[in-house]
């Protein structure tokens, strides 16, 4: 198992029909691996509903920019996809989205 990148806490896994997604029970953060979400967006009918955070909003622990890869360990770069700035490691190409960008990625 892995750790949060943001509050350290462990991940748990989601399995869904043709993906895994790991999500942290503290924070709601989303790591996805590379392909996954592809995947999912071709497999679920509205993917912004898909996960909904349930905890309250909370203050980033990490500051932005200096999360470490679940997965490698290594410092993740930042990105813009629709305007939300995504955590993504160069090594891995797995993708971090803390609580609630999955829905404001996917939103019209």
């Amino acid at each position: 198992m892995h750790l949060c990148p943001d509050c350290n806490e462990q991940l748990r896994s989601r399995s869904m029909s043709n993906f895994t997604v790991d999500e942290c029970p503290s924070c709601d953060g989303l790591w996805f691996d590379d392909q996954v979400p592809e995947k999912m967006v071709c497999t679920v009918a509205s993917p912004q509903f898909f996960f909904e955070p349930i905890a309250f909003e909370k203050k980033r622990e990490v500051p932005e920019g200096r999360l470490q890869c679940p997965r490698c360990q290594v410092t993740m770069d930042v990105f813009e996809v629709r305007g939300v700035a995504v955590d993504v490691c160069q090594n891995c190409r797995g993708l971090w989205l803390d609580s609630h960008e999955l829905r404001r990625i996917l939103s019209d």
